[in-house]
């Protein structure tokens, strides 16, 4: 039966003002008012007392209200949720007892199946779905010998609420499985709640055992001396015997959030140190590397580690918030973070993007099987369905950062254990998720080459003759050169030895880089990059007065390179010119060039002298020196067969060089 809604009269109660003005001995300090105040306060608390009893049983009627469950018998939601609970964990424990040993895939695996359906829940609760919920109900309700009526609005809230008990249990058999509990074993509780009835004896050391320890060993096997337990806990020790000061216990650091982590890392790897041990040498140099290369990788780690995990203390963070973090960021979308307008969570936009690919999978096989197409179509169709997501060589990059964050942490004494360890992908791991995922190598520009030198730059429509665009991809093409190689060049790094020109590639101002020690070398020039009018360009420079060949490229923000701003104009420019293609970029020139040295029969010796490659044996690292003169490298260069023959050059006369006619501009552009 419903119970009555209880009338309330609340009337309106006198201020402490009202009590000051018309009762001022209530706030005297006279004693002789004592029981007077007493009396008032006393009756004061009784009302209160009633008061909020009447508006606590108010409040509760009415959230049973709003909740829907004022007529469910009292208690019965709480039953058959608290045995589905009960024995849903009973059974998880004992299957997790009883199983067998299983291989690290396997248990990763196992994981993943966990956190497919916790989104799923999420999923079904987003979308007020409770049939998921209506056969465990039905189980719990049974074991329970109580029925539970599915046709009213009461099993509504009932279907709701075991819902969010189903995804709360897989989130706790997740934990389990992996070791995390929020509470000790009850065997332990046992074991300290008997240790704790016990007292241990007071053991003491008399003189003689301390002779013992400071004798020769031939003395103390001769002669033992005796170890007493006798004496009383509370006996004076003797005046010879040493009193040994206790160890001091070790302070532990206060501990700080995760984001402040990362903050005292960067602020290491920034003064130049390692970033490995309390107490490093910084090396300027070594700072200005990091922030150039790798700075922006690590911010982008942070920000993702931050979202998915939480700004935690470091001293709550467990293995498991670091390995439920990497298969949550295996699943990221590749586009992710490229829209400034995104404000979801990692979380929110993998479940989300699980969704979409589950759904549009599930809609184009109903649509093929409906048209009888075979298995082989249809799953190619739901292959196309897939959505990118972040790249193996990416999740394994956010794996390195987190890793020597933690490291770094571990070695200052703020973490007590690398939570990374056996989270991260052995080698054999990653080479095995390279093969399976899908090849997105970079190719050589091939047939696309042609595409792009017909391009309105390439013939004849330049507006600067010494357009960056035009001049660059040519240098990469014929050379092998790095794109920052290229884009840094200085004119004093255009040098000529017995008649031969080459480029100078080295470190020769503080604003260069190169990648490695072997990036230092000497390029000679192609004989068709001095057709094309390099050489002119090289003069107008010097006339100019630049000290670089390139003076008007600027630097990015990010990594503070060249390459940062021209990377993204090289992608417009290819893309205005319908010559873009995703698995062919700038760099896909320099492997164009290793490719044709390949296919000229050019031994890896001199492969690797040309475009700088660290040494891979001992002979060639330390005993290759500058054994190859310019005469012989040059000779090597002009093996790559790139045909400029349509190309324009930007200091031809228009009037005497058709780009139409490709055999009269091979002949002027051949340099014997």
């Amino acid at each position: 039966m419903r119970r009555p809604t209880p009338c309330l009269h609340l009337e309106r109660r006198p201020s402490a003002f009202y009590w000051r003005r018309r009762v001022p001995e209530l706030f005297s300090k006279n004693t002789s008012n004592r029981f007077f105040v007493f009396s008032l306060k006393t009756d004061v608390l009784r009302e209160a007392e009633v008061l909020a009893r009447r508006l606590t049983w108010l409040s509760s009627l009415a959230f049973d209200y709003s909740r829907g469950v004022a007529n469910m018998e009292t208690g019965l939601m709480e039953r058959v949720l608290t045995e589905l609970v009960r024995f849903e964990i009973a059974a998880s424990d004992h299957a997790r007892a009883i199983a067998p040993e299983r291989p690290r895939e396997g248990a990763q695996q196992a994981l993943q199946r966990e956190h497919a359906l916790q989104a799923t829940l999420r999923d079904v609760l987003l979308l007020r779905n409770r049939e998921v919920a209506r056969e465990p109900v039905r189980a719990a309700a049974e074991r329970l010998g109580v029925q539970v009526s599915e046709d009213n609005s009461d099993w509504v809230t009932l279907a709701y609420e075991a819902t969010r008990v189903l995804l709360d249990l897989s989130v706790e058999r997740s934990k389990r499985d992996q070791g995390v509990f929020t509470a000790p074993s009850r065997f332990f509780e046992v074991a300290l709640k008997a240790d704790s009835a016990l007292s241990m004896p007071d053991y003491r050391v008399e003189p003689a055992a301390t002779a013992m320890h400071a004798a020769p060993v031939a003395q103390v096997v001769a002669e033992p001396a005796t170890v007493t337990t006798s004496a009383p806990a509370s006996a004076p020790l003797a005046a010879s015997e040493p009193i040994q000061p206790s160890p001091p216990k070790p302070t532990k650091k206060a501990s700080i959030k995760l984001s402040e982590a990362y903050e005292k890392y960067s602020e290491a790897r920034l003064a130049g140190k390692e970033g490995k041990r309390p107490e490093e040498l910084a090396v300027k140099a070594k700072g200005e590397s990091w922030e150039r290369n790798s700075f922006s990788n690590l911010k982008a780690n942070a920000k993702l580690m931050i979202d998915v995990i939480g700004d935690k203390q470091l001293c709550d963070l467990t293995k498991a918030d670091f390995i439920e973090a990497f298969s949550i960021i295996q699943r990221v979308p590749a586009n992710h973070g490229k829209s400034s307008k995104e404000v979801r969570t990692i979380r929110e936009i993998v479940e989300a993007t699980d969704f979409e690919e589950q759904k549009n999978k599930a809609r184009v096989h109903a649509q093929l099987k409906k048209a009888g197409a075979s298995q082989g179509n249809i799953e190619a169709a739901e292959h196309q369905e897939n959505i990118a997501r972040l790249r193996v060589n990416t999740v394994y990059r956010h794996m390195q950062d987190a890793q020597r964050v933690v490291r770094y942490m571990e070695a200052l004494g703020y973490l007590s254990e690398n939570f990374m360890e056996n989270v991260m992908w052995s080698k054999s791991e990653l080479e095995r998720l390279e093969i399976l995922q899908e090849d997105n190598s970079r190719k050589i520009w091939g047939d696309e080459l042609p595409k792009l030198f017909r391009t309105p730059l390439f013939q004849g429509q330049i507006a600067d003759i010494g357009d960056l665009m035009f001049w660059a991809v040519i240098i990469a093409v014929l050379h092998g050169l790095r794109e920052e190689e290229v884009l840094q060049l200085r004119l004093d790094d255009i040098r000529t030895e017995n008649g031969i020109v080459y480029f100078d590639i080295k470190v020769g101002a503080p604003w260069q880089r190169l990648k490695s020690k072997a990036a230092t070398r000497r390029v000679p020039l192609h004989n068709s990059l001095i057709a094309l009018g390099f050489l002119d360009l090289v003069a107008m420079r010097r006339r100019e007065g630049e000290e670089r060949l390139f003076p008007h490229l600027t630097r990015g923000k990010n990594r503070k390179t060249l390459s940062d701003n021209f990377t993204k104009d090289f992608t417009r420019f290819r893309k205005a010119n319908d010559v873009y293609e995703k698995r062919i970029d700038f760099h896909s020139f320099r492997t164009q060039f290793n490719v044709e040295q390949i296919k000229a029969r050019t031994d890896s010796e001199l492969r690797h002298i040309l475009m700088g490659h660290e040494m891979e044996t001992v002979n060639l690292k330390h005993y290759g020196g500058d054994g190859h003169d310019l005469a012989y490298l040059q000779e090597i260069v002009q093996r790559v067969d790139i045909d400029v023959s349509m190309i324009q050059s930007p200091f031809a006369d228009g009037k005497t060089a058709r780009v139409s006619d490709l055999q009269a501009t091979r002949k002027r552009l051949r340099v014997v």
